[in-house]
């Protein structure tokens, strides 16, 4: 029997649904359920009521979340204890990133990061148009979708979410006063940036909970969105963007949320892992301090 199942029934009943459980490990359903199953057949006996709502647990899977509390706090315990034995971390941490992440968020941070832990070097790969993250060899990687990340190896952590919105100059909108829904984008110009696997020319829009596709051109694509931003303000098209990443354009008021902010779609940051097993402490510390940092993020004005 693994910890790691353990603590996976745990966060099953923690969030009252294998589906729940799933999302918000970043792992697919089928995954929780096939380890939930492994874990019953090891013990020879059922855990969970599977035809009732909410969850409810069978008398084992109550005695086993008990006891599972406590051995994971256990190791959890022994963890801290190794990793504070170990002292300061030092070696290589490959990190695998969009290359926007790597130019617009880490100067400042990876700043803090190499003072933080001196002994440490963290390499950066990044990966743009016509590379699917999953196959990056890296210890960590950083993935954003708009679903959870794609059943693999890998384990993931959530670290952000944010929304991706359509902005323009306000001279571009002046211009096409006709342009009030996503859906007739499709006729103007768009500024396209591919990310990993994703087609750079599939936008999405939300309205009521629910995503829809949106096949766009236009007359630049770029591997970096810093260059789509650019071009946006002067006034060549419509980007799709998180705004905190052209924040200080609109502040300045170089560019302008479209539609009036309305049919963004939510996108959440992952931190994936190879895998439960010996994550190293030099990796575990860079994993925390990405979760401090995008933490801030999140709370962060970028515009008002």
């Amino acid at each position: 029997m693994k910890t790691e199942d353990l603590a996976l029934f745990t966060i099953v009943v923690k969030y009252g649904s294998q589906s729940a459980a799933a999302k918000a490990l970043g792992i697919q359903e089928s995954k929780v359920s096939r380890h939930i199953t492994q874990l019953e057949q090891q013990l020879g006996t059922s855990l969970i009521r599977r035809n009732t709502r909410p969850l409810s647990l069978t008398d084992a899977g109550i005695e086993l979340m008990e006891r599972s509390q406590k051995i994971l706090a256990e190791v959890e315990a022994l963890l801290l204890s190794v990793g504070q034995m170990q002292g300061q971390p030092e070696g290589i941490v490959t990190v695998a990133a969009p290359l926007d992440f790597i130019d617009m968020f880490w100067s400042e941070a990876l700043t803090k990061l190499l003072q933080r832990y001196p002994a440490l070097q963290v390499k950066f790969i990044s990966y743009q148009s016509r590379q699917n993250p999953m196959d990056m060899q890296a210890d960590l990687v950083i993935y954003t979708s708009n679903e959870n990340p794609p059943d693999s190896s890998m384990v993931g952590r959530p670290l952000l979410t944010l929304e991706r919105g359509f902005v323009a100059s306000p001279d571009f909108i002046a211009r096409h006063p006709e342009l009030t829904h996503p859906k007739q984008l499709e006729d103007y110009p768009c500024l396209l940036s591919a990310k990993g696997a994703h087609p750079a020319n599939i936008w999405l829009w939300s309205e009521n909970n629910k995503s829809h596709r949106l096949e766009v051109k236009g007359p630049l694509e770029s591997e970096t969105l810093q260059l789509c931003i650019s071009t946006a303000v002067h006034g060549l098209g419509v980007i799709w963007v998180p705004p905190h990443l052209c924040g200080e354009h609109l502040k300045e008021g170089r560019l302008k949320l479209m539609f009036n902010g309305q049919y963004a779609t939510r996108f959440t940051t992952w931190g994936l892992y190879p895998g439960r097993h010996f994550l190293p402490h030099r990796v575990r510390v860079v994993l925390n301090f990405f979760q401090e940092e995008f933490a801030q993020l999140q709370q962060r004005q970028f515009y008002e």
